[in-house]
């Protein structure tokens, strides 16, 4: 561990009157993985939301290498130089149907880290081979399976040579023999050293490869320890019936 490389400081979030975060605090440091669990509701992807600067903050503030993303005076080119450094996967993979695999994973490298496309291709390939798809190069979207695309999108957002992988659910829509090869992906990354944040519904993976463990629950944050800690001996009721719950499903 090598530093903060996240701060997350008295985040709210509203919607209209509908209060999702409600002062959210916790630190990522470099190197770690974090997985957020929940219920669904809780606020969790809105956290990952707002660390990608795709929500605008009620209130609280997040830092990403010390540099406040919502400070109105921030440098443009610093902050989109930070916002480059997080990579954001999705339970859909938005990946762009009428582009060839390798289109997919070269457009934004060319377009904005102004890569040659001849790089930009190296790049692209290594990275599929990285993630068990480097035949896939000429494929179409239409022609994978979920969770082909998913690895797909994962191999995308590493193209463009991110600090931090915040992923959002990210098997969520796959059919469960999908979920592993996804999920193996992921693991790799984290033994690899990458900063990585995770909702995820999958509990075992949480337990496995997470350094740490985020309970949250009705905007708030009920338990942030180690996952032997928060799925062994939790502190709080509320975590400790959800995991029952998810234990006898």
């Amino acid at each position: 561990m090598k530093g903060k490389i996240i701060e997350v400081i008295n985040l709210k979030k509203q919607f209209g009157n509908n209060l999702i975060l409600d002062d959210i605090n916790f630190t990522i440091n470099k190197g770690e993985a974090v997985s957020l669990i929940g219920p669904s509701g809780s606020g969790k992807s809105t956290i990952l939301r707002c660390i990608a600067d795709l929500e605008t903050l009620t209130g609280g503030k997040i830092l990403i290498e010390g540099h406040n993303l919502q400070d109105k005076g921030i440098d443009k080119k610093i902050k989109k130089e930070l916002l480059l450094k997080t990579g954001m996967i999705f339970q859909n993979f938005n990946l762009f149907p009428h582009m060839t695999v390798m289109d997919n994973l070269t457009l934004a490298q060319t377009k904005v880290r102004k890569t040659s496309t001849d790089e930009a291709k190296k790049i692209g390939q290594a990275l599929l081979d990285r993630v068990g798809l480097g035949d896939k190069a000429n494929a179409y979207p239409d022609s994978l399976s979920g969770g082909q695309k998913q690895r797909v999108a994962i191999a995308r957002a590493l193209a463009m040579k991110p600090k931090v992988m915040l992923f959002d659910e990210p098997t969520s829509a796959l059919d469960p023999e999908m979920v592993s090869e996804v999920l193996d992906v992921m693991k790799s990354l984290a033994e690899d050293g990458m900063t990585m944040v995770i909702v995820t519904h999958e509990m075992g993976f949480a337990k496995k490869v997470a350094d740490r463990v985020l309970f949250v629950d009705g905007g708030l944050i009920l338990e942030d320890d180690t996952p032997e800690r928060v799925f062994d001996s939790p502190t709080n009721e509320r975590t400790k019936s959800f995991l029952d719950k998810i234990l006898l499903d």
